[in-house]
């Protein structure tokens, strides 16, 4: 038999069966072939600013009407579903309406010009041969990478200048030179930890075996689950980060870009050696270990010791089920580049990250109609709770 593959938009199904090996933001479009899925939503916000683009690669898909009994859910969740769907899109287009989806021409230079800045002052810094501004420089460098890592988030989401193009270039350029990551592999796997966050064999950022376990249910094998990186994983999560930034720096990244042949990211990887190079092998050994801590360990703040998943979910249930907001303060803003309103954000993606703090209410309210839980803790709390689920999954593995 010819089996077909389709995906549900806006009530319709879809065949893509020949589109998935063409489909620009790669293989997450099969996740929404399963029964139950419903990809409206997320291409809605995902694709935010090509949507002109999307509009013609749908049209030329051929498209079925869909009916209830084809959706894989029962009525009274389907009923649900249709309720959040309506208030959600009439809260995107509120805020469409009043510019929040608009990018800031002076807040897009700032950030640009901070992260230059925080670099060029920890070159000059590690250039003394005094002690005391070489450890300085370091940290400026550590810092430097930090802000580089949250302004790539902000240019893969194309909420920077507002023009993919532009804002895919840059990215290429400072994460790599930055980071010594690749931009394209950023975009391809954080694609698909939007669309189903915490989501078990589909949330990539779920995969950080065999090194860490952030939940019990991402270990196949018992054996695996009593490893000594694992057990110990509470008390050397420090040095796990690291490890998880060595793996994506010297194996996962170049392997991506080599065999994708993206030209741009190697280039800009192959320039932060470059320089990695002249700030001495120590010095960027240390500034890679304090950015992974710092980088890693802000991501694991939003997700981590949320519940797991296996069933499918309505796109606005992942942001307030499988994520937690941070601490709502100006200065956590800053040391986490605003990825502390990770529920705004995750419903969201493409908003200018510094407007965040200017819809939470709105959202919490959305929350509250739909009988949602809007959770948020304190920075230290946050910390806290990360470090206490690691602990747990190991002891649980432990015991398996």
């Amino acid at each position: 038999m010819d089996y077909r593959k389709e995906i549900l938009f806006d009530e319709d199904f879809y065949d893509v069966t020949d589109f998935i090996s063409k489909h620009p933001g790669g293989t997450v479009i099969e996740y929404y072939t399963e029964k139950g899925e419903d990809s409206t939503l997320v291409i809605q916000q995902l694709h935010k600013r090509s949507k002109e683009k999307v509009k013609v690669m749908m049209s030329a898909l051929k498209r079925r009407p869909a009916s209830d009994s084809e959706f894989g859910l029962n009525t009274a969740v389907l009923q649900r579903n249709r309720s959040l769907t309506e208030d959600f899109t009439k809260l995107h287009l509120e805020l469409e309406k009043e510019g929040y989806f608009e990018p800031s021409s002076v807040q897009a230079i700032l950030r640009c010009m901070e992260t230059l800045f925080l670099f060029g002052i920890g070159n000059i810094a590690l250039k003394s041969e005094n002690t005391t501004f070489t450890f300085i420089g370091i940290l400026l460098f550590s810092v430097a990478h930090t802000r580089c890592a949250y302004l790539a988030h902000e240019l893969g989401h194309y909420s920077n200048t507002g023009n993919c193009r532009i804002d895919r270039i840059l990215h290429s350029i400072f994460y790599g030179l930055g980071f010594g990551l690749s931009a394209s592999r950023w975009r391809d796997t954080h694609s698909r930890h939007h669309a189903m966050p915490q989501r078990l064999n589909h949330d990539v950022d779920l995969d950080t075996m065999p090194i860490l376990a952030f939940n019990a249910k991402v270990v196949k094998n018992s054996k695996d689950g009593k490893g000594f990186m694992v057990q110990n994983q509470a008390f050397l999560f420090f040095i796990d980060t690291f490890l998880v930034g060595f793996v994506w720096k010297f194996l996962l990244e170049p392997k991506y870009v080599l065999k994708r042949k993206v030209y741009l990211d190697m280039g800009s990887m192959f320039g932060h050696y470059y320089m990695s190079y002249h700030i001495g092998f120590w010095n960027w050994l240390f500034i890679t270990w304090i950015a992974s801590i710092l980088v890693l360990g802000h991501y694991t703040l939003s997700h981590t010791f949320m519940p797991v998943t296996t069933e499918p979910k309505h796109f606005v249930e992942y942001a307030f089920l499988h994520t937690a907001d941070s601490e709502h303060a100006p200065w956590c803003d800053w040391v986490m580049g605003y990825l502390n309103y990770q529920i705004e954000h995750h419903l969201f993606p493409t908003i200018p990250n510094f407007r965040l703090p200017y819809i939470k209410h709105r959202v919490k309210a959305l929350a509250e109609k739909h009988n949602l839980p809007y959770i948020q803790y304190s920075y230290l709390e946050a910390w806290r709770k990360m470090f206490t689920n690691l602990y747990q999954v190991s002891t649980e593995l432990k015991q398996r």
